[in-house]
């Protein structure tokens, strides 16, 4: 009889660190959660780590939580990577079919995605991931399952997804500390996005928005894959700060009045509603105005979807997505956000909840759970697929070079550079 499988995602971000337990019952085709921790991140800021024992003990307090609930040790994990690092743009591979009689082999795929891997980077910068966007045979283009079929000259077009190197290799010291070895990275907001949109959504053309604290991530896809993913460096951070300058008040006390009182649209607040600062800090004294807070928050939201216009200009989907816009994380939360956004983006909005999942814990449909829940559902749906023909296989970079293959492989990969 086959054994139940462990999988564990943790999503590292600015404002929290979240880990998900799931365990895989091969007679259920859904994971089932059995343990969630949250810990407030310190030592991080916008998605880098700046402070390495804050970090250490921020990881293990979501860690043990997560451990506690379940009650099951983790040995290892799928870490989630994000912060205004991260760097993407398009590469070509090409290569000759080496079979004789022309049909195209895992191999071939493999040897033209490798192909697209030989760019110049930055000396302090590595491929985190390949994603191939189509492939050509013979000048045949649109193709994205070529395995089988028949051809001279293979081509990929693939958008290469970069992250610096020091901060992979800062999250595997951290996490060592932790008692946890890294199966492995994935792109947070790739690893969300598989949380939460459709096949069907991902075939039309959709864009997945994260609103984080320190950064504001953007991935669009198309035709069944990621083609454009940037980071704006403007989040919930910047939306704090503006409050405390604005109310002249303290930074906690700025976000905790953000977080009970704050709305996305000056146009849905309906009542003149006032606010006592002493509320959440007895030390301080004054009454403010509900108006005055979310009059400075859909400012700031404003700019903030401005530059996501831009990104989608960019990509050349400005209005231009049927699947419209997905939003995930904490922020996705914000009373009147979606609105906003389609009013910003002039494009169908929605706040993306996590895909079904068996849960011990009760419901797990919550926005900020995405990327956590995503890393999750990725090492199940993508654990036996090398061809990388539908989501993109993960890469364990050393050096900048990058591994094709199931977990179990990139494990004894990594092994063999062990002392």
């Amino acid at each position: 009889m086959a054994r139940e499988q462990v999988v564990v995602g943790i999503d590292i971000g600015t404002h929290y660190i979240y880990t998900v337990i799931g365990v895989i019952n091969p007679e259920s085709s859904l994971p089932q959660i059995t343990g969630i921790g949250k810990a407030r991140s310190a030592g991080i800021r916008r998605g880098m780590i700046v402070d390495v024992h804050d970090a250490i003990a921020s990881m293990k307090k979501s860690i043990t939580e997560a451990s506690s609930t379940a009650g099951i040790n983790i040995s290892g994990a799928m870490i989630g990577v994000g912060g205004n690092h991260i760097v993407s743009f398009p590469s070509r591979g090409t290569v000759a079919v080496s079979r004789a009689d022309g049909e195209i082999a895992k191999d071939d795929i493999t040897r033209v995605l490798a192909a697209a891997r030989t760019i110049s980077l930055p000396q302090n910068k590595e491929v985190l991931h390949t994603i191939p966007n189509e492939f050509i045979v013979d000048g045949e283009r649109g193709l994205h399952d070529v395995l089988g079929m028949t051809g001279l000259r293979l081509e990929a077009d693939t958008l290469i997804v970069g992250v610096a190197s020091s901060h992979l290799r800062n999250l595997e010291h951290c996490l060592a500390e932790c008692g946890v070895e890294v199966d492995g990275f994935v792109l947070s907001i790739l690893a969300a996005s598989h949380a939460v949109l459709s096949n069907r959504q991902k075939e039309i053309g959709v864009a997945t928005l994260d609103i984080g604290s320190g950064t504001t991530d953007i991935a669009i896809f198309e035709e069944g894959e990621m083609m454009y993913t940037d980071v704006i460096p403007l989040g919930g951070d910047s939306i704090t700060n503006d409050i405390t300058i604005g109310l002249r008040t303290t930074v906690d006390v700025a976000e905790n009045i953000k977080c009970e009182y704050g709305m996305a649209m000056m146009d849905e607040l309906k009542k003149r509603d006032t606010i006592d600062i002493s509320e959440f800090d007895n030390k301080e004294k004054g009454i403010i105005m509900r108006r005055d807070v979310v009059e400075i928050m859909e400012a700031r939201l404003r700019e903030i979807l401005g530059e996501v216009n831009k990104k989608l200009k960019d990509a050349k989907k400005e209005a231009l997505l049927p699947g419209g816009v997905v939003l995930v994380g904490g922020s996705a939360k914000i009373p009147h956000l979606a609105d906003l956004c389609k009013k910003e983006l002039k494009l169908p909005c929605r706040v993306g909840f996590p895909r079904e999942v068996e849960s011990a814990l009760g419901s797990v449909e919550d926005p900020a759970l995405a990327a956590g829940l995503g890393l999750v559902l990725w090492q199940l749906e993508n654990e036996d697929d090398i061809t990388i023909t539908q989501m993109p296989k993960l890469s364990f970079p050393l050096g900048g070079g990058e591994f094709l293959g199931n977990m179990t492989k990139v494990k004894g990969w990594i092994k063999m550079f062990l002392p």
